[in-house]
Order: C-alpha cells, then structure tokens, then sequence
C-alpha cells in the first residue's frame, strides 16, 4: 500500500477547511467592520469569568447565575445579599456544575439558582467555590404586577471572520445599555459568534458583553453560526457550546429544552424558537413541526397583554440568495391562530419590519396579523445585497453602522425604537392596542400585498 505523504495530509485538511468555510459563507456577500477586541484570558485559573444572568423561573423572585472556571475548582457557589454590600453571613447557594468540552481544553460551568428573591429589589451577589471569588454584581428582579416593560434586542453579533473580532459588539451592547439602563433583559436574536465551536470565538464575545449581561438577563436565541465549526458542514450539528454555556427554562419540547423556551415578564408573554432544522438535523427532519406543536399548546394557554417571539431566521426575508419557507410554514400558522403581537428575528443583517401580515398578506390593523421585525447586524458583518421585499413597510440596511433595538411596553402600546451604535434615533415605529392602529397605519396600499419568494 502506497504511503500518504505528511505534505499530502496538510493539503486535504487545507482542502476541507476551505469546503467547510465555502459552506458557512456560500450567503455572501459579506462586509466585515471593525478593530479586534481583545482577547479574554480563558479560564486557566480558578476565578470566575463568563459570568452571565438569565431567568429559568419566575423573574419576581428568582435569578439564575451561570458561570465558568478551570476543573481544578470542585465546587461553586453564590452568595447574595439585598442592597450593595455582601455581609460574610449573607446566604449561599451552591451551584450545579457540569464539564464542557472545547477546542481550547475542558471547563467547568457552573450554575445557581437563586429563589425566594423579593420582587422589585436590589440584590449584590458574587460567585466562586468560596476562597476565591469574582467581583461584586447587581440584580434588580422583576415587578410581577408592572404593566410595563423595558428591554433590549440585538441582531446578529457575529465576528464575521474566523479570528473573533467582537470590537463592535462590545460598543453596541454598552452604548445600548449606557443609553437605556433601566432595560429589563437583553435578547440576542442568533449568531452571537461567528463559529460555535470556537471557544475562542465565545471568550471574544463574553468579554465584551461583561458589565451587562452579568446584571440583567441575556435571554438568547441560537442561530444558524451557533452550530459551525472549522472543519464540519452546517448539517447534523447541535450548538453544543451555546447550550452548555446558557441556562435558559426548560419548558421546551422534549429533544430541544433551552434551545425553545417560553417565560413571562410583565406584561408580555415571550417565546424563543429554534430555526436552525436545515442545520441540526437536514431538510428532512422534524423539529419545526416538532416546535409548531408546542408552539400552539404554548401560545394558546397565555392570558398576557401582549404575545412577542424571538428566532433566527426571518420567514419574510430580505436576501435574494436565500429563503425560509419551512420556517414560515411551521410557526406563522400558529402566530395566525392565536395572534402572536410580533416576532424579532435576524440572520439578513437588515432592519426591516412588515406591515401586520395574516396567511402571506398584508392586513389593515395589528389585530389582524403579526408584525415580523428583522433586528439589523450588531457586529461586524454586513451584506451589501439586501432588497426590501412587498410586505416591508420599513427597510435598512446598516452598512454605516451596527444598530440596536428598544422595546418598551406601556399597558396598551409597544414602541421599538431602531437607534445607531452612536445612539443616533433611526426609526420609531408603535403599536396601539386601544386604538388597534399602529405607525404604519396609514400607509398600508390599498391594493393586496401578498408575500412571494
């Protein structure tokens, strides 16, 4: 048997990871934007980073902390305290830990759930194995009777290349919150990095995100770029580190438990899909139809004011290279039936909003249908061949710069403001629900739109 080559080797692994690159960028083009952020030292020591809140119960009296640390630390643990100080006598909760392996080495991540919190209360807390300990954060839980609410929504945060450059990122999530501190959560609509499988690409992305996401919720959303890696296509992957490194509620389906979730707040009803089934199991698998099950069961029960939905991949897209309909054929349905107010979405890197739309068509009034809000890039990737599509009754592609979204409910009206990583207000858009009018209103045309791929 002929002998392979050492040279050979290096030119088939060259081969592969240019196949697996075409593979994850055949969607171009693309623009990346932006100087490096650097680096955040991975957990080599015992001290811990990648601290993060998220909500897996009531957000009045509950608070979940996530964090990670090298294996040599055995145990974890969070102490918390009302106010701004952490008394040495303050209770502790000791955290679940589990063991994730990366292609930096293995980690431990732990995770406490803190309960019996008083609702609209200042909480200091810190995490460690109780020797060594991180820094001092702050909580405020919910008001479980507010009728309004506050939060932030983020399109894609992605680095855009294989070398994890989150500068960008960093600045829009903190002029974001800067701008808007009395927000409640934040949502990342998908593609949080460019490469899931890179624990280098997460390390950039956490780093930047520090000093928000570690003092209200990150409630996130996986995306398509969650399950690549360097050397795998983009199909039969699981987003293996995203799940690891999130404790999100586990009310989902059955075989997609923190990947699909549902949770309330206020005065709204919030559900989270997973889009990615062309990713995780091929064309032909079944987790859409799976979520379209649940979806109904879920929606159908909530009594809220307002019923809001957060996934990757817009059904009403604004790329011509690429489309969704299995997406749309699986959830708009049900947003149909039981009247879903709006959905967020990302993964074209625009921001663009329909009119309220039933069955494929343009509608008069929110009552009607559902509006569909793709939330624009904020990080470094761009696409220069955007298009606004018929049913879009707000379109723009941020080439200039990254933006973010502003959600605020109050009793009867949603208003999502569209502002530039300057701060700089581009759009405003409202729904009224006494009045069943929205900012679009009056522009709806007057012949039919109806929605064509």
């Amino acid at each position: 048997m002929k002998r392979t080559t050492p040279w050979v080797i290096a030119v088939i692994l060259a081969l592969a990871l240019g196949v697996s690159t075409f593979a994850r960028h055949h969607q171009t083009p693309a623009t990346v934007t932006g100087a490096p952020l650097p680096h955040a030292p991975t957990a080599t020591t015992g001290i811990p980073d990648h601290i993060t809140l998220t909500w897996t119960d009531n957000p009045a009296t509950t608070q979940t902390i996530t964090w990670r640390t090298n294996t040599s630390v055995k145990s974890g643990l969070a102490q918390y305290a009302q106010g701004a100080t952490i008394p040495d006598t303050a209770p502790q909760v000791v955290a679940e830990p589990h063991d994730l392996q990366t292609d930096l080495g293995e980690y431990r991540v732990f995770t406490a759930v803190l309960t019996k919190l008083s609702p609209k209360t200042t909480y200091s807390y810190k995490v460690g194995d109780g020797k060594t300990w991180s820094e001092r954060h702050t909580f405020v839980t919910a008001d479980p009777g507010a009728h309004s609410l506050k939060l932030l929504v983020f399109g894609d945060s992605q680095s855009g290349v294989a070398e994890p450059i989150y500068g960008p990122w960093a600045t829009t999530v903190h002029n974001a919150f800067n701008a808007n501190p009395d927000a409640q959560f934040v949502v990342n609509v998908g593609d949080l990095v460019e490469l899931g499988a890179s624990e280098a690409h997460w390390d950039a992305w956490f780093a930047a995100a520090q000093g928000i996401i570690d003092t209200i919720p990150e409630m996130a959303v996986e995306g398509n770029h969650e399950t690549y890696s360097y050397f795998f296509g983009p199909t039969g992957s699981k987003p293996r580190l995203w799940s690891g490194q999130f404790a999100l509620p586990q009310n989902g389906p059955e075989e997609l438990k923190g990947q699909v979730y549902s949770f309330d707040c206020g005065p709204a009803h919030f559900v989270v899909l997973d889009s990615q089934q062309a990713e995780e199991q091929g064309q032909q698998g079944t987790m859409l139809q799976q979520q379209a099950s649940w979806l109904e069961r879920d929606l159908s029960a909530s009594r809220a004011t307002w019923k809001i939905a957060f996934f990757h991949k817009t059904p009403y897209d604004l790329k011509p290279s690429r489309h969704s309909p299995e997406v749309r054929t699986a959830f708009c349905p049900v947003f149909d039936k039981y009247h879903l107010d709006i959905a967020f979405c990302g993964h074209d890197h625009g921001v663009a909003r329909t009119w309220p739309v039933n069955a494929d068509r343009a509608v008069a009034k929110p009552s009607q249908g559902t509006v569909y809000y793709v939330a624009g890039r904020s990080g470094r990737k761009t696409y220069d061949d955007l298009l606004s599509k018929p049913l879009h009754a707000f379109f723009l592609n941020p080439q200039r710069e990254p933006v973010y979204l502003v959600v605020e409910i109050a009793d009867q009206r949603l208003t999502v403001k569209t502002c530039g990583q300057g701060g700089s207000l581009i759009d405003e858009f409202f729904i009224d629900k006494k009045q069943d009018a929205d900012s679009d209103s009056t522009r709806l045309p007057e012949s039919p739109v109806v929605w064509s791929d």
